[in-house]
């Protein structure tokens, strides 16, 4: 199958597309420089659109698959809530409408984030403005309904899901809105291929997507977020409910000479960590003696990706601060997929990067859900 993207960011969506459907992606849509970096890396062969609102969608080749995250900003909790309409980062959504409209994909993959179905969206839909929502002097509909709404004016049928990260083993909650739309005029088809790849075994059910184990069995880290590369944690952040990822961290050992010749507590040969130092080259062994109530979560996405990086690094002063490889294995992206040097990007980046990103692991379940389901209500 061609898969396009849109929005793509470091392509944590595009990677689960490709394992669902197994196809290939043959073009996307990305602006931001550093994210343009770690596609041209990653993606070598298919090319980089650039700015959405430029393109001329009669001119790109067609895909089977269209996927797509819109900007978040206007529409999560953690930004100022302006919702969907003209002027906003997450009003973007109307250019990857028309792109459906004019490309007529089979199938659109769109994910954002929880608050798309509560954030509000700005639209006439009812005869004069005075009459939508029995004359409310605000927007009633919502952000979500918006999207759905003009997926069904284009003649599509969509199926949506809300999924945590947690669901499908990642340390850290991160719940997603996951949406899949055929289009009527291919539904049948799509349907005929999805069930076929899945009785010859391409595809499997995944049964966790059911099970609600963020909160109930493990202590989860904070998600990753933009925010980890500016600072190293204040005071201020120390006081909130809910601390960042970079403050959690800070919480944990931080590195001493011992560090550098395999000292510790329990080496009777390093007098000065002894009873005072959990030394920071044991924190990749994620025991609980050094990821403290965290280790559960750790140890989890530890037996279904790989070993846990060291969470800090030292910065040039020689202080502890967020190791953007702990947050790339954090999203359950491959190792390296953005840190790796050859790319060329800052820590920072690097950290905002993972921050805007999806994790494949929980889109590939929701996906493989969201079709089941489509095949049942088709």
């Amino acid at each position: 199958m061609r898969i396009g993207s849109l929005f793509s960011g470091a392509g944590g969506l595009d990677m689960a597309v490709e394992a669902v459907f197994g196809g290939e992606v043959i073009w996307q849509s990305e602006m931001d420089k550093a994210a343009s970096k770690v596609l041209a890396y990653r993606f070598p062969c298919a090319p980089n659109l650039g700015d959405i609102t430029a393109i001329d969608w009669a001119t790109v080749e067609p895909v089977d698959v269209l996927c797509l995250g819109f900007p978040c900003q206007d529409v999560s909790a953690a930004g100022k809530r302006a919702g969907i309409k003209d002027g906003t980062r997450s009003g973007l959504w109307a250019y990857a409408a028309d792109a459906i409209a004019v490309l007529r994909p089979p199938i659109v993959v769109i994910e954002n984030v929880r608050g798309l179905l509560s954030a509000t969206a700005h639209r006439t839909v009812e005869l004069t403005d005075a009459t939508l929502g029995n004359g409310q002097p605000f927007a009633v509909l919502r952000a979500a309904g918006a999207v759905l709404g003009d997926l069904a004016d284009l003649g599509y049928d969509a199926q949506w899901a809300t999924i945590a990260a947690g669901d499908v083993g990642a340390p850290h909650r991160r719940e997603r809105v996951f949406i899949v739309a055929t289009d009527t005029g291919y539904r049948d088809d799509a349907q005929r291929s999805w069930a076929q790849g899945r009785e010859e075994g391409q595809w499997t059910s995944v049964g966790s997507v059911t099970r609600r184990t963020s909160d109930q069995l493990v202590d989860l880290l904070p998600t990753p977020t933009t925010q980890d590369g500016a600072n190293n944690g204040g005071p201020s952040q120390f006081e909130r409910n809910t601390l960042p990822l970079n403050a959690e961290v800070m919480l944990l050992p931080t590195p001493s000479p011992s560090d550098g010749v395999g000292g510790g507590p329990n080496n009777p040969n390093n007098r000065v960590a002894q009873g005072h130092h959990v030394q920071l080259l044991d924190m990749g062994m994620a025991s609980v003696a050094t990821w403290g109530k965290y280790e559960p979560a750790i140890h989890r996405w530890e037996q279904l990706t790989r070993r846990a990086p060291w969470p800090t690094e030292p910065n040039k002063n020689g202080n502890p601060r967020l190791a953007a490889a702990f947050s790339e294995w954090m999203m359950g992206w491959p190792e390296g997929w953005v840190t790796d040097p050859d790319i060329g990007i800052s820590r920072n980046d690097q950290l905002r990067i993972v921050g805007n990103g999806v994790c494949p692991q929980q889109a590939e379940a929701a996906l493989r859900y969201l079709l089941t389901v489509a095949e049942v209500a088709a």
